[in-house]
Order: C-alpha cells, then structure tokens, then sequence
C-alpha cells in the first residue's frame, strides 16, 4: 500500500469519496486518518483544512452529489504527503490541470468507456 507511511486526510461529499474514507479506516486500518467533510451532502468541505505533510485523497467529480473539485488551487505546491485523485468522472470531461498537483490517478475503464 502506498499508505500508512504519514497520516492521511480524506476529502469527501459523496458516497464514492466516503467508500474510501471507510476502506483506509475499516479495511487498511489506518491509524491516522482526518475525515473532511461537509455538514451536509452534496456541499464541498473547506479543502484548506488539509494538511500539506499528510497524504490527500479525494474524488475530482462527485457523481453522487452533483458536487466536483472546481480546481486544484487548493493542493500545496510544497506538500510532503502524496495526492490521491479518484479520477473516474472526470479524468477526460473536466480540466484537471495542473496534473503536477495529482501524484496518483485512479479511474475506471469501464465506467469511462461506457460513458
């Protein structure tokens, strides 16, 4: 796993961003894990509140809320921890430049393809 070396933040307002948020605490056990997330559903959280030594994980476009990342303004040129980008419904729709920013990409084939 590419995880557990630092703690880690994870962003979510969606039900696939909270997938991952359960998987690094129930499945990995991660000791070190920051939730950030919204009061309500469908609402971005304030991103400013990770933390540029942790890793970062967090969904580009939430499908499920109809909520997405409006840029990667927020992610820390000087960050020590690694950016993970669950990149699915918005790897080849949306501007995700500066693609410097996002040290790891994941996405579906399948979900891509079909779309």
């Amino acid at each position: 796993s590419m995880l557990g070396e630092r703690p880690v933040d994870i962003c979510h307002w969606e039900s696939f961003g909270k997938g991952w948020f359960e998987d690094a605490v129930k499945e990995l056990k991660l000791d070190n894990v920051t939730e950030i997330t919204a009061e309500r559903y469908g609402q971005l959280p304030d991103l400013s509140r990770t933390n540029p030594k942790h890793d970062v994980i967090f969904t580009w476009n939430g499908t499920t809320s109809g909520v997405k990342v409006p840029n990667s303004d927020w992610i820390s040129d000087d960050r020590e921890g690694l950016t993970i980008c669950d990149a699915t419904s918005s790897i080849f729709g949306m501007d995700m430049a500066p693609w410097t920013k996002l040290d790891v990409i994941t996405f579906s084939w399948q979900k891509v393809l079909g779309g």
